[in-house]
């Protein structure tokens, strides 16, 4: 899995938040399109610590598609909470154009 840029204290800040945090969506393969991107912008804009739902099942599916959701999503991986990966972006944080 992606190695995560924050520091020790904030990740298991953002970790212990999202105990109580219910997931906002859920992905599989062909999920990941611009429209997605879009909702997931949107998620953002409301909160800085979003869970995603990785229905893959295969280690090295979810690696990519975190890794998708890291660069495209224009965030920072928190880490795996059961199936869910953690996304981290702090409210205010613009998105990078392109």
């Amino acid at each position: 899995m992606s190695e995560s840029p924050l520091g020790d204290e904030l990740k298991a800040r953002l970790l212990a938040d999202a105990d109580n945090l219910e997931f906002a969506f859920k992905i599989a393969d062909g999920d990941l399109t611009p429209e997605f991107y879009t909702r997931l912008a949107k998620a953002f804009q409301e909160r800085d610590l979003v869970r995603v739902r990785l229905l893959a099942t295969a280690r090295p599916k979810r690696a990519g598609h975190i890794g998708h959701l890291v660069k495209h999503g224009h965030c920072a991986y928190v880490g795996m909470l059961e199936r869910d990966a953690l996304l981290y972006r702090p409210k205010g944080a613009a998105a990078a154009k392109g």
